[in-house]
């Protein structure tokens, strides 16, 4: 009887302890190891980087619609490339207004002053001001922080109905970069000797008249 109430008093006092130490009888679970997020991959189409969530003027300028009838704007890679090295961009304040397939804004180059044609039809009612302060983000980032206006579109849908996108968008560009090797033959400038990416600034590694010569040709103005 004895026994039994000792053995009765030391649980209850484990018991006790337990309920006012828990942190020490607590077991270590193992914690799921954070996984890094996977960087979104971005399609190529003939050596281009071409987004399939941006819509396209067959002058290369994209437009990605950003909700409540604004639509952002830029060029694509394969402009950014024609460029070579922009110095400066040129083009309306916010406030002005855009006319689709009409004359947006200048960039100015190594070579000279290429005009690009607006891909929507708007009120401009931002600009990248980074953009302008760096004008090689273009380059770099065409399609994130190279960046150029975002406008306000009374008609949405009308402005991207008008521009390519998906197989279409895809097929436009594989026609482009094979147009633009033919010009540019027999120098293979336009891409690697192994078919891969559209060599960054080869608007560089062209004399100042083909370089007028192959930027009107693609750019449409």
């Amino acid at each position: 009887m004895v026994a039994l109430l000792v053995l009765a008093t030391f649980v209850a006092f484990i018991i006790i302890d337990v309920l006012l130490h828990r942190e020490k009888y607590r077991f270590p679970v193992a914690e799921p190891v954070p996984t890094e997020a996977k960087p979104e991959t971005v399609p190529m189409v003939a050596g281009v980087a071409l987004p399939d969530t941006l819509a396209y003027h067959p002058g290369h300028t994209w437009a990605m619609q950003r909700g409540h009838g604004r639509i952002r704007i830029g060029v694509d890679e394969f402009a950014a490339s024609l460029l070579g090295r922009v110095l400066k961009i040129e083009g309306p304040p916010a406030g002005r207004w855009l006319r689709q397939g009409e004359k947006g804004w200048t960039m100015k180059t190594v070579h000279g002053e290429a005009v690009m044609v607006a891909p929507v039809e708007g009120e401009i009612v931002a600009v990248n001001e980074r953009v302008r302060e760096d004008p090689s983000l273009v380059g770099r980032d065409p399609y994130g922080a190279g960046w150029l206006y975002e406008v306000y579109s009374p008609d949405v849908e009308v402005s991207l109905r008008n521009l390519l996108s998906g197989a279409l968008a895809r097929r436009w560009m594989e026609w482009a970069v094979m147009e633009l090797r033919q010009m540019l033959a027999p120098n293979a400038l336009a891409t690697a000797l192994d078919g891969g990416r559209l060599q960054p600034e080869l608007g560089l590694q062209l004399g100042a008249e083909r370089w007028r010569e192959v930027t009107r040709r693609f750019f449409l103005v």
